[in-house]
């Protein structure tokens, strides 16, 4: 590797592989074997699972050791292949690896012994097998140490020391197993354990096993800021038994779902035990990506010494007031309103453009913007159906349109060719995003390409308005794009989300428009705490259909948060007209205790249902 691993964790997220044993098992290993030996007797059925998890996308691969301390070992027989076993668990890793940029992570597990509330001596085995591995283990050359999986503190804070003293130059992860109920063996908090982990000397706390995701979602947020970065590595459900057989039935697309609420709330690493496949692991890789996408290094991006090398000098960006119909009437301070829409799933668009011809003619309604490839699902290209909106072919009324560019399926130069074809095209006003990572969907598997997060594309966008591509060259011509960026109000790791709204502007933002808000007092904070910056905000609306869709995007669609009261009032009405009506008065009062305070309503109709954003926007 050319960084060290905890460098690297502090630029981005990372990812880490799922189960062994459990897949071992499914591949036909027998539960009575001992899974650890399978490095000596098994070693090409060892290799190609850890294969498996590099080719899915995982950043950190454990070695197959996970019970090779004496202790555990001697229980199958082979209490003297210590050393030979733990030596051919990194080397079957490093040999998966190859050379491509995964860390290998040595894995040592409890010794079996109830260290607690075990005699002295019991405790001195404990010590000293764990050692021996250690040593073992350090000796083979890992990039790290993974203590995961033990249930009692003292016996964990006996591994760190342990391993401190053995190889100080390694990076320490310490897991710990933390019950459905969120508590550790003792009672003890994820806080607790958390502090307990730091003093002892770890260099990354976390909860492993256990659990299903949201369970140690919750133990996982409690342990941030505690003093240390945070891993979570949830089992894949509780295991059933089926024909005989201990099966984990978790669906993979809910651990990508949690993967990404995990990184937003401050964990910085995620990733699979028990039951967990290489599946689970591909299905989290979008989520790492996405939240772990990185703006381009000034020299790449607009850095004044890429221009020093080119000799190329920005030039001044059309004034704000003279780039689109929606940024002079922001300029000028006037309400706007957006109706979001989305491209249709097939080659017709004729539907999207009658609906958006409709919003306009309502005379409510300034400017259409339009998803980019929403949920990663695969659509008709957004840029064709803006085109055809601002430039009917038919001769119809023109349709002012916002662009939605997210980040996920374009590489640099695909997103500035993007861009500039945009711009040509006649399109003025930008939404940009950094994207939903590709899950449950038409195309499940596409590769999530990240080059870029939004606030990258900000910087590439704010310099082709200056005249300038991202290397820092002169263009012929310049772009004259009214920059626009998402904010979620609600976000559980709410500074977080403040200070990239600051790197937001500082990129390029001009606009800000935010994630639906059902509660007044959120979107009040925010105002109250960004108002310092400037931007002009556009508070996002989206009226609920039904009590089912309300706990849906609840419960299953990240950055959604609905607080009790308003899903209580859609649980009374249920379903039907009395609950479209309902949602859209929400919706309303939402919008009316804001109005003054920003410069515009950004409507997301449910279903694409245009009459619902019609309605929410008519007086009552």
């Amino acid at each position: 590797m050319t960084r060290p691993f905890l460098e690297a964790l502090a630029e981005a997220p990372l990812l880490w592989d799922g189960a062994m044993g459990s897949l071992l098992y499914e591949r036909g290993v027998f539960l009575t074997h001992c899974f650890d030996e399978l490095c000596l007797s098994r070693p090409e059925l060892v290799e190609q699972a850890h294969r498996d998890y590099v080719d899915a996308g995982c950043d950190v691969l454990e070695t197959n050791t996970f019970g090779a301390n004496r202790l555990a070992l001697a229980r199958h027989g082979h209490g003297d292949h210590v050393a030979a076993v733990n030596r051919a668990g990194v080397e079957l890793a490093r040999r998966a690896v190859g050379d491509r940029a995964v860390y290998v992570a040595a894995a040592v597990g409890p010794t079996g012994i109830p260290f607690d509330e075990a005699p002295g001596h019991e405790r001195e085995l404990a010590v000293t097998a764990l050692g021996e591995q250690l040593e073992a283990l350090a000796a083979a050359g890992p990039d790290l140490l993974l203590l995961e999986t033990f249930y009692q503190l003292g016996e964990i804070e006996a591994a760190i020391a342990a391993a401190r003293r053995i190889a100080p130059g390694l990076p320490i992860v310490a897991q710990v197993v933390f019950g459905p109920d969120g508590l550790a063996h003792g009672g003890f908090t994820p806080e607790v354990v958390a502090q307990r982990l730091v003093a002892a000397g770890a260099d990354v706390i976390g909860a492993n096993c256990g659990a299903g995701p949201p369970e140690l979602y919750e133990v996982g947020t409690r342990m941030v800021g505690q003093g240390a970065p945070v891993s979570v590595q949830p089992n894949a459900g509780l295991p059933r038994v089926v024909e005989g057989r201990t099966l984990y039935v978790a669906n993979p697309e809910h651990f990508g779902v949690f993967a990404r609420r995990l990184l937003q709330a401050g964990v910085r690493m995620v990733g699979g035990c028990c039951g967990t496949t290489p599946e689970h692991t591909r299905r989290m890789l979008g989520a790492v990506r996405m939240l772990g996408a990185r703006a381009l290094p000034t020299r790449i991006v607009g850095g004044e010494s890429a221009r020093a090398a080119s000799a190329a000098l920005p030039r001044e960006p059309v004034a704000l007031a003279a780039r689109s119909g929606l940024s002079a009437k922001i300029a000028e301070g006037r309400f706007v309103v957006s109706v979001e829409i989305s491209s249709p799933p097939g080659t017709d668009p004729s539907r999207a453009l009658a609906a958006a011809r409709r919003l306009l003619a309502s005379g409510l309604v300034d400017v259409v913007n339009v998803a980019d490839g929403p949920r990663a699902t695969a659509r008709l290209s957004n840029l064709a159906l803006c085109a055809g909106l601002e430039r009917p072919a038919d001769g119809g009324t023109s349709v002012e349109t916002m662009l939605h560019v997210c980040c996920r399926d374009r590489n640099l130069l695909g997103l500035i060719a993007h861009l500039l074809g945009a711009h040509a095209l006649g399109l003025r006003n930008l939404v940009i995003i950094t994207g939903d990572p590709p899950k449950m969907g038409d195309y499940p598997f596409a590769t999530p390409v990240y080059d870029l997060d939004s606030i990258g594309l900000l910087r590439v966008a704010r310099e082709l308005n200056r005249g300038l591509d991202p290397g820092g060259k002169e263009l012929a011509g310049q772009t004259s794009f009214l920059l626009a960026t998402g904010v979620d109000p609600g976000a559980i790791d709410y500074d977080r989300e403040l200070r990239r709204l600051e790197e937001k502007k500082d990129a390029g933002a001009e606009l800000v428009m935010t994630q639906p808000v059902y509660d007044p007092r959120v979107i009040e904070r925010f105002l109250d705490d960004t108002r310092s910056l400037g931007l002009p905000v556009m508070v996002g609306l989206l009226p609920l259909a039904s009590h089912r869709n309300a706990e849906f995007l609840h419960n299953e669609v990240p950055g959604m948060r609905i607080p009790d009261a308003t899903r209580a009032r859609m649980a009374a009405v249920g379903s039907g007209p009395a609950a479209r009506a309902e949602g859209v008065r929400i919706a309303r009062e939402a919008l009316v205790s804001v109005r003054h305070r920003v410069a515009g309503a950004y409507v997301m109709p449910p279903f694409d249902r245009i009459d619902a954003a019609l309605e929410l926007l008519r007086e009552p």
